[in-house]
């Protein structure tokens, strides 16, 4: 059966949602979905690009959308500590590490009511 089927079988009443989700779970085609902001994160994939969004509350429209791929934000973190001294204290095999092991999901979300935006990071 597939996802489509068993999501159309839901949508009809036909099945409940904790029977979709054991079927969907038994076909591997089950994603979890962030409810904070609806992202999408599919068991067993790394994640593999950081997302940067900055959106105006008053106009709900996004005043920023940046996607990152995460090995060029690891190259640019390798390059960057060369150029500022400041960062010489900071344990960057720790932090290459932690960025190696991290699970998709949201890093950061805070709403600034005073600029009235509010601002996304996550990876996936």
């Amino acid at each position: 059966m597939s996802r489509k089927e068993i999501l159309e079988l839901l949508a009809a009443g036909q099945i409940t949602a904790d029977e979709a989700a054991t079927l969907l779970k038994k076909t591997g085609q089950m994603t979890a979905v962030s409810p904070e902001a609806g992202i999408i994160v599919k068991p067993g994939k790394e994640p593999s690009w950081l997302h940067v969004r900055v959106r105006d509350l008053q106009t709900g429209r996004n005043k920023v959308a940046v996607n990152i791929p995460l090995r060029l934000v690891k190259f640019g973190m390798r390059v960057g500590r060369k150029f500022s001294p400041e960062l010489d204290d900071l344990d960057w095999d720790e932090i290459t590490s932690m960025m190696s092991e991290m699970d998709a999901g949201m890093l950061v979300d805070v709403q600034d009511e005073e600029d009235g935006e509010h601002v996304q990071v996550y990876i996936d």
